[in-house]
């Protein structure tokens, strides 16, 4: 079969990692075709893998886009009009220009397929499905889909009205793929297709050995109202008043809230929490091998990564069942599960932790990791994506 030309759109090259893992796992068997704009120098090595980039520099954009326009106007004039045609809906002559500017590689090269990371980039690409006929699959990810339409209401109406537009779903688990249900998503066109955790991360997995001090518990994730910490404190707080001894780290990438800050020092708990600057993949997963166990007190998530990591490397697990965690983490089978905004249950699940036997606990984090390697490895997932790429393309 002639290989397909996918463009993996995320607007930002490079893009995060589990996208880039899927450009070069796609790139081994079809062309892949990388628009937007290059944040970060780099260098793919694949010949399969071709980056068409808007510049920064407006002069240099100028120049590219001229040289574009008579490269369609030269291959297939009246795709031309019928961009120009699509830009007319801006009122801006400035923002006709921008978009011009970003759609036109893609009209140029026209992909078989362009696969949007980012559901919310459909009020602007959909054109590319119904104008010039590139068929359209979307990514279903936690926060795009949980809250985003709840909180935003017009973003509800901009689903419900591209939704039956799109051609394919990559939804990242059931619980997602239910929600998407809800803004005219068909279910015949969405695919269940786990995130993958990187394949060294398993080689890295190991039973873990119960020290007789402090419980040392990790949380990750940036400061955000839906990761939860308000109720992770909380929970400290019950640890504190039951005079249990323990340590609560949470890594983060951005800026702690002043929220957090204040409830830190009002429930007395700065010397049991401490707050630690975000770190590489490899730096992080040796830090999460020297704690006790992880701590996810989310109130919305599609399957948390960070869990998927810690079950791979044999670190217990303590989840919310937000989203679609209760598709990975099973009471008393491969970790603990607690209801959201319930610090009572969190600190309870804790307690719990610490007092199950090590062999017990290791038998739990066993089959977690079992249940990770099966479910989320990179090569079932990238066959997966090849085939909802081939069906699309060939319909």
């Amino acid at each position: 079969m002639k290989p397909l030309k996918i463009a993996i759109f995320s607007g930002a090259i490079p893009s995060s990692t589990f996208i880039e893992e899927l450009i070069k796992g796609v790139a081994q068997h079809h062309k892949v075709l990388l628009f937007g704009v290059i944040e970060t120098p780099k260098i793919y090595k694949s010949k399969n893998i071709k980056v068409y980039s808007t510049p920064y520099s407006h002069i240099k954009n100028l120049m590219y886009t001229l040289y574009r326009l008579a490269q369609l106007l030269l291959k297939r004039p009246l795709d031309s009009v019928k961009l120009f045609q699509e830009i007319k809906k801006y009122p801006r002559f400035y923002d006709q220009w921008i978009w011009f500017s970003k759609f036109l590689p893609i009209v140029l090269h026209k992909p078989d397929v362009i696969h949007l990371q980012w559901a919310r980039d459909m009020e602007f690409y959909t054109f590319l499905k119904t104008k010039f006929n590139i068929p359209v699959i979307v990514s279903l990810r936690g926060a795009h889909i949980n809250y985003t339409p709840i909180v935003e209401g017009h973003i509800a109406q901009l689903y419900k009205k591209y939704f039956p537009v799109v051609d394919g779903f990559h939804a990242v688990s059931v619980a997602i793929a239910l929600e998407a249900q809800k803004y005219n998503a068909e279910p015949s066109k969405i695919n269940l297709i786990h995130s993958p955790v990187p394949r060294k991360t398993f080689k890295l997995f190991s039973n873990i050995k119960k020290n007789n001090g402090p419980i040392k518990i990790l949380s990750i994730g940036r400061f955000h109202w839906k990761k939860g910490y308000k109720y992770a404190l909380d929970a400290c707080s019950i640890l504190k008043e039951k005079g249990i001894q323990f340590e609560y780290t949470i890594i983060s990438s951005n800026k702690v809230s002043e929220e957090i800050l204040f409830q830190m020092y009002q429930l007395d708990l700065v010397n049991q929490v401490k707050i630690v600057k975000g770190k590489t993949q490899n730096e992080l997963f040796q830090v999460m091998k020297t704690y006790d166990v992880l701590l996810l007190p989310s109130l919305e998530e599609g399957i948390a990564n960070v869990v998927l990591e810690a079950m791979a490397l044999g670190l217990p697990v303590i989840s919310t069942d937000c989203g679609g965690m209760t598709e990975v983490v099973k009471l008393n089978e491969s970790g603990w599960l607690v209801p959201v905004r319930n610090p009572n249950a969190m600190a309870q699940a804790i307690l719990d932790f610490q007092e199950t036997p090590e062999n017990v606990v290791n038998s739990i984090t066993q089959q977690a990791h079992d249940l990770v390697k099966k479910e989320f490895n990179k090569e079932n997932c990238i066959e997966k994506f090849l085939t909802l790429y081939t069906s699309v393309a060939n319909k």
